[in-house]
């Protein structure tokens, strides 16, 4: 069953380690050191989530109603190009777009962010559920719960290596001069998956 389990981590790690929408943000609420942990947590478990339910049958709901991603992926681009301007917008006044005066606003402006983040982004559907869900549909009743342990370990392992990371480097890309360019790097990040996305949603 080791094999089985290296194979689903090792193919989700391929999966989610490329720059995205998620990895920008973990890495930047690291270095910001506002509620980063937290963060690693909701994305690592809403991988294991969707993980789950892609292996056990979940992708047959996006071939039954195909119109969930256009709907996901339209949404996500909108989201998507309002986050950037707010990072955008940050980067020039230099402020935090996140942080406001009241600590459990910010934290519910970080839960907001992380769903978003999640339930938004198509390319965690297409990844957990469409492409490993159907990896998994010719693995045995038995292989299937080591394949969901070992990409759930990859989620863990990368989301919180990435908001720790950030957390170390902090020191360094907090001060206000580096957080400028890390918040006008991530809005044309945000911007280019917003059209990127769109793109998606009109060719498909």
């Amino acid at each position: 069953m080791f094999s089985t389990y290296f194979t689903g981590l090792t193919l989700m790690a391929t999966l989610i380690m490329p720059i995205g929408m998620q990895n920008a943000f973990v890495l930047n609420q690291g270095i910001r050191r506002q509620h980063h942990l937290f963060v690693a947590t909701f994305c690592s478990l809403a991988d294991a989530i969707f993980m789950s339910v892609g292996v056990w049958g979940g992708a047959k709901v996006f071939t039954t109603f195909p119109w969930l991603l256009t709907s996901i992926g339209i949404l996500g681009a909108i989201f998507m190009f309002y986050y950037g301007s707010l990072c955008f917008k940050s980067a020039f006044a230099g402020g935090n777009n996140l942080q406001t005066d009241d600590k459990s606003r910010s934290f519910k402006a970080i839960v907001l962010a992380c769903c978003a983040f999640t339930i938004l982004n198509p390319h965690v559907y297409i990844d957990t559920i469409v492409i490993l869900g159907g990896f998994a549909a010719n693995l045995t009743a038995e292989q299937r719960p080591w394949f969901v342990f070992g990409g759930v370990s990859a989620s863990f392992i990368w989301f919180f290596g990435l908001s720790l990371l950030g957390q170390k480097l902090a020191p360094i890309l907090s001060k206000p001069k580096s957080q400028q360019i890390i918040d006008f790097v991530i809005a044309i990040m945000m911007w280019v998956i917003a059209a990127y996305l769109l793109y998606y949603v009109v060719t498909n």
